[in-house]
């Protein structure tokens, strides 16, 4: 017989978790430069149009730290106001640019092309500390249609981007022309430049180009929208999936009791479903961040797939056909985001054909303390997510619970307790959250390493604290210096992290929310006193700040049966690596289960190229299959699975995942899922292309200035060469393989 509980251990990752799908963030430096002279003229028709911009004596700025021939480079302008526009973002062509003087004396670089083939830009002259550039002809995509306050000069090479602004001197300005002189430079670039192919702060999309009817606007954001229109996801998910699915007739939910004394009619849908327990089953209908542990999610998803669902509740709707695969996801990432009232949740437009408003971040609800008596919590001091920013942290604090965990669940020196469960509950942009006892002595707390300590929250807020008086900051939490790291790797005094895999992790998630003991008789044993490391990883793609929030719930056992060991096996974490773009492909490997143990659980780890991944027993027979990688079944097993053979053939599991980069469900190339050197998180290395993503999608190309080679004909102009090989590591873009499981020795 075989259950399953929702994540169970795949929150113990200490080195990368789950992530749910979202675009990664770039990041461009901006250097503001002074500009010379700006001059457009491109009201006497297409052939006559000429564009010329000059900027002189500005080092570092316009240093010559990249070669143009073998890197990506781009031009942009664009104008502000009531008659704005913009180029769009024009590819050079890197065979046009050569060198200037010799290899041991580089002057500068020229770009020739009299033709114009890329946007009508036909010369530049960039030495150092100087650029010209003249443009025009029919090629010149864009001519302003009236007075411009102000415009903007954009030059990119590689994640450096150059601008100069145009609002101060004006000396002519008009439809189809302006000239300007002397632009001092701007404090700094702006934080977006619509129309340059990246989606930064403040834009909804930016898709490089000027057409309107792709759906993304020339003012980067999304057209119109022509579906039904809602406030919120749940207002559509109400309406969608609850009214038009027939979930509120008469004869279902649609008054009062309803079937199962669910009432779902929109005026008390939502507070009968949000951690109401359910009337038939041990969940609670809507559990926020947890959808395999939700009712709603359980019985919509096993009328869809009921040999995928091991649960043996009923699917819904009862006696009519399952709802569509995209409703039913639409309820799982609304649940997986903390199941919100109000707000959009990312992806669920598309899945409900719906019009939602902007996102926005989510907090989710607060998960409810256990009775003193029963448990304890640890809440996570928070921290700031800026817009448009993905960031790892590591950061500790300290505990002392000898005097509030009951006797009966402590050992006779109480140094150390017992649990059986940990619940994890944290805010729905994270890739990862890990909270664990650090195993060095409390007494390091003061050590340097750790940086000032500070008081958190509460009325203290900002003053520092000393971290083994738990009263010095009174409502608030004292918490070491908050820094980037992965993994809390070399963070705090030596021994911190790698300590901590010895002492044990306490919890951790990398959804919404996460339970990480199977059972019954199960328990592990923490020490009432510690350091505490929190390791979050997390991302924030919308245009507005965050506080980032999350608690752990410890609960307190004395029923002390099978001490619960969590184990990962990643000998071979980065098979995928090298997979070549727009190809499946799938990878095995053997684990040999030591001699005596007793499986308790099994999960699965990868990333969002991970389609699916299985497992095999001894003998071949398929005991795990997981096709979410956002959220990983953990498949619980009662009894445990016995590896007793004295061969290792009779305990050996194998493991599986197939990796899909870049292929639709047709089996052509899928320029929006292969991994892209343009999405490149912050603390990840630039991939090298070999794929095209615009003109001939699919076609081979070389390196991230080959856009030639992906034109949908020679010289076309509009090819992209832009897609990589699966890449190792921990951002949102890598990719990883893991066997997770849990077990004990009789």
């Amino acid at each position: 017989m075989a259950r399953f509980v929702p994540g169970l251990a795949s929150g113990l990752l200490g080195f990368a978790l789950l992530l749910q799908p979202r675009n990664a963030l770039p990041h461009p430096v901006a250097l503001p430069i002074e500009g010379a002279k700006l001059m457009l003229k491109t009201q006497q028709g297409a052939s006559k149009q000429r564009v010329r911009f000059i900027a002189k004596d500005q080092s570092p700025a316009l240093a010559l730290g990249h070669d143009p021939a073998q890197s990506s480079t781009w031009l942009l302008l664009r104008g502000y106001g009531t008659n704005g526009g913009s180029t769009g973002k024009i590819e050079l062509d890197p065979s046009k640019w050569k060198t200037l003087g010799r290899d041991e004396n580089i002057k500068g670089y020229r770009y020739s092309d009299k033709a114009g083939t890329r946007g009508g830009v036909r010369k530049i002259i960039w030495k150092r500390g100087s650029i010209s550039i003249s443009a025009g002809g029919a090629n010149w995509p864009w001519s302003p249609q009236g007075p411009q306050d102000w415009m903007g000069v954009y030059f990119g090479i590689e994640d450096e981007t150059v601008c100069a602004d145009f609002g101060g001197e004006i000396k002519r300005n008009e439809a189809g022309a302006f000239r300007s002189k002397r632009a001092p430079a701007p404090a700094d670039c702006p934080e977006a430049v619509c129309g340059n192919g990246v989606v930064e702060l403040g834009e909804v999309c930016d898709d490089g180009n000027l057409v309107e009817d792709d759906g993304c606007t020339r003012e980067c954001v999304e057209g119109t929208c022509v579906a039904s229109t809602y406030n919120s996801t749940y207002e559509a998910i109400q309406d969608v999936v609850f009214d038009q699915g027939g979930c509120t007739n008469t004869l279902c939910h649609g008054a009062e009791p309803g079937q199962g004394q669910l009432n779902l009619d929109p005026n008390v849908a939502y507070q009968n479903l949000i951690e109401v327990p359910a009337t038939a089953t041990a969940h609670d209908r809507v559990v926020p961040g947890a959808p395999r542990d939700s009712e709603l999610w359980i019985r919509l998803a096993k009328a869809a797939d009921p040999n995928g669902i091991e649960d043996p509740v009923a699917g819904m709707p009862f006696g009519a056909p399952a709802l569509p695969d995209d409703l039913i996801e639409a309820v799982r990432l609304w649940i997986g985001a903390g199941a919100p009232e109000t707000g959009t949740v990312t992806g669920t437009e598309d899945k409900l054909s719906a019009c939602l408003p902007e996102v926005t971040p989510i907090s989710i609800t607060p998960l409810p303390p256990p009775d003193p008596n029963e448990g304890m919590q640890l809440v996570m001091p928070g921290y700031d997510l800026l817009a448009q920013t993905e960031v790892e942290t590591c950061f500790a604090t300290y505990y002392d619970i000898r005097d509030q965990v009951p006797a009966r669940f402590m050992d006779p020196n109480r140094e150390f307790f017992y649990m059986d469960n940990s619940i994890t509950r944290q805010d729905p942009h994270s890739h990862h959250m890990i909270l664990m006892h650090s195993g060095i002595d409390d007494q390091l707390a003061n050590d340097p390493s750790f940086g000032t300590w500070t008081c958190v929250g509460g009325s203290l807020d900002g003053q520092e604290c000393d971290p083994l008086d738990t009263a010095s900051c009174d409502d608030g939490i004292c918490r070491s210096q908050v820094g980037p790291n992965i993994a809390c790797i070399g963070f705090g005094p030596p021994g911190g992290a790698t300590g901590a895999s010895t002492v044990g992790r306490l919890g951790g998630s990398g959804n919404g929310q996460l339970s990480l003991i199977p059972g019954e008789g199960y328990f592990t044993r923490v020490r009432t006193t510690g350091i505490v490391y929190w390791n979050s990883h997390a991302f924030n793609t919308t245009s507005y700040d965050h506080f980032m929030a999350a608690r752990t719930n410890l609960i307190f056992t004395d029923d002390l049966q099978f001490e619960l060991v969590q184990f990962q096996y990643a000998n071979h974490i980065y098979d995928a690596a090298g997979q070549l773009p727009f190809t499946k492909a799938t990878y095995c490997r053997d684990y040999v289960v030591p001699q005596g143990r007793r499986m308790i659980s099994l999960s699965s780890h990868t990333h969002q190229r991970g389609e699916v991944f299985w497992i095999l027993d001894p003998a071949d027979e398929q005991i795990y299959i997981n096709y979410t990688y956002d959220d990983p079944l953990t498949k619980v097993f009662d009894p445990p699975l016995a590896f007793d053979s004295p061969s290792t053939a009779g305990r050996t599991l194998t493991y599986c995942a197939t990796y899909n980069n870049g292929v639709a469900p047709d089996g052509s190339p899928d320029p929006s899922s292969v991994r892209k050197r343009s999405v490149t998180p912050q603390n990840a290395a630039l991939c090298y292309p070999l794929g095209c993503t615009e003109g001939q999608i699919g076609a081979p190309c070389n390196g991230p200035t080959d856009h030639a080679s992906c034109d949908s004909s020679p010289g076309a102009g509009d090819g992209l060469c832009d897609a990589c090989t699966i890449t190792a590591g921990v951002s949102t873009e890598d990719e990883m393989f893991v066997l997770l499981g849990s077990y004990y020795y009789p």
